[in-house]
């Protein structure tokens, strides 16, 4: 099954174009990495794949079939979803942050409990942190506590915009440790929006390059900077890995 493809996608927001003619078939069960400079198009790429934005021409196509926009919170329980900040209810505890969609699915009290002290073992939050708030909790523990909201249902595909962006270095490294062990155990389709090459060569196995809205490369991490398609493309590689 091929679980993400776009085909010819232009979106524009007024006279701006987000999204220009974008074709792409995202590879199963490995993890792709969209990076380009501010304002390539690399979130609209990504919220056209889970109906955030409805492109203005081509379609996209998930779980091998036209993306149904009449039916959009069915698609969406079958696509985890991280942003950078994490995205908590703040009124909510991290127990009801975590098992909101289990809840929504109409999952009983048990199973629901069940699959949340499993979800925190995994990523090693204390079972007492279930009552805390996300306020009183670090950057990083934040972070884990929206990794287990966006796996609570198990799905097959992980959509991640900046998910990591707004942590410190160390509990960025901390949760890539993380993000990494946790691919290797079940692996997923996941697409992830970065603006850190580095980040991006750590955690994925193929590369999207978007330049002004345009898919300029689409690769292996190794054959993207080995083989630049365009002078940008070559200055990215220049500017971000080269010179650390």
């Amino acid at each position: 099954m091929l679980r993400i493809a776009l085909e010819k996608v232009t979106h524009h927001y007024g006279q701006e174009t987000a999204l220009r003619d974008v074709t792409i078939a995202f590879a199963d069960d490995v993890t792709t990495a969209v990076v380009g400079r501010s304002g390539s198009g690399k979130s609209t790429l990504l919220q056209c794949v889970n109906g955030l934005v409805r492109p203005g021409g081509g379609a996209v196509r998930v779980f091998d079939a036209p993306l149904d926009y009449s039916a959009l919170p069915a698609a969406r329980r079958r696509m985890g979803w991280a942003v950078q900040g994490t995205g908590l209810f703040p009124h909510m505890t991290v127990a009801q942050n975590i098992t909101l969609l289990a809840r929504l699915e109409g999952w009983g009290e048990v199973q629901m409990r069940e699959r949340m002290q499993a979800l925190m073992r995994l990523v090693e939050l204390p079972d007492a942190f279930a009552l805390r708030y996300p306020h009183e909790l670090s950057g990083g523990e934040q972070q884990r506590v929206g990794l287990c909201r966006a796996m609570v249902l198990d799905p097959p595909v992980f959509l991640l915009d900046e998910a990591f962006g707004a942590l410190d270095s160390i509990t960025r490294s901390e949760i890539h440790d993380e993000f990494e062990r946790l691919q290797a155990q079940a692996p997923r389709t996941i697409v992830m929006v970065t603006h850190d090459l580095r980040e991006a060569v750590r955690l994925a196995q193929r590369l999207v390059i978007l330049e002004q809205g345009e898919l300029v490369q689409h690769d292996t991490v190794a054959n993207v900077l080995s083989n630049p398609a365009t002078p940008t493309v070559s200055e990215l590689i220049a500017s971000q890995l080269e010179r650390q």
